[in-house]
């Protein structure tokens, strides 16, 4: 190979690996935060529980906008359609409120790492 060949080569070769390389960190940065912010949802508690007494109560933390049927956590962002689906989650963490202590603690890390509070 000559000199004018292999520099040719290299010029070619600088430019496909620069084509084929591009990479965006911005982008790249909010598909990352969407993602954290879907897993955020999952292991959200959904409200917040109280004590009344000897008792433990669970206020949920779901709202319904005005002109909606749909339900709004306030806390993580998540769209729950019915009423049914809100009372089955309620249910299941007054059953076991040692699981939301604990998903309380890994919410409260995450949105942390998130900036969300």
């Amino acid at each position: 190979m000559t000199f004018l060949e292999i520099l040719i080569l290299i010029i070619v070769g600088a430019f496909a690996i620069r084509f084929s390389f591009k990479f965006d960190m911005n982008q790249f940065l909010e598909s990352r935060r969407k993602i954290k912010m879907e897993q955020l949802k999952n292991i959200c508690p959904h409200g917040h529980m109280d004590m009344e007494g000897n008792k433990i109560s669970f206020q949920s933390s779901f709202e319904s906008p005005a002109g909606t049927t749909r339900y709004i956590c306030n806390q993580c962002g998540l769209i729950v359609n019915s009423d049914h689906q809100i009372n089955r989650m309620n249910e299941n963490i007054l059953k076991n409120p040692e699981s939301f202590i604990e998903r309380k603690k890994k919410f409260v890390k995450k949105a942390k790492k998130l900036k969300l509070c």
